[in-house]
């Protein structure tokens, strides 16, 4: 079966899964010791969100269980890649940020990607890329908004 009978739907998420496992494969190999690819993903969605937020909030985001995003961030704060302090207000309630570790070590890890990526992108036209990107951001939204 060529990938062009495949309905274009199926033929785009085909790729997508390619282009996840192979950039995971990149990815897990310049991140810094002790840090595994989740930790990543979890910084990396702090630092987009530039402010700080709840366990709960984390836990809803990557679609886990709080205990097992409390886990994790356990790991990143013996770490020093986030801050932990509780909220002033409700003691039973905590602010989780990226901690300066965090981000040298998220800057690390873009550094040690970018010559993989870098010159794929470098080839294509801004406004391919542009496209391109809100593509991708409107299939999250989409496939976000469809959780249950």
């Amino acid at each position: 079966m060529s990938d062009q009978s495949l309905p274009l739907s199926v033929q785009i998420v085909c790729e997508l899964l390619f282009v996840n496992h192979l950039a995971r494969d990149k990815l897990s190999k310049v991140l810094p010791d002790g840090m595994e690819l989740s930790h990543f993903l979890v910084l990396l969605h702090i630092a987009k969100l530039e402010e700080e937020t709840g366990p709960a909030k984390l836990a809803e985001a990557f679609n886990v269980t709080r205990g097992a995003m409390s886990n994790t961030l356990s790991r990143l704060e013996r770490q020093n890649f986030i801050t932990v302090r509780p909220d002033p207000l409700d003691a039973r309630r905590k602010f989780i940020g990226l901690s300066k570790v965090g981000r040298d070590s998220l800057d690390l890890v873009f550094g040690g990607i970018r010559p993989a990526f870098d010159p794929i992108l470098d080839s294509k036209e801004p406004n391919i890329l542009g496209s391109s990107l809100e593509l991708l951001a409107d299939l999250r939204v989409g496939l976000e908004s469809m959780r249950g």
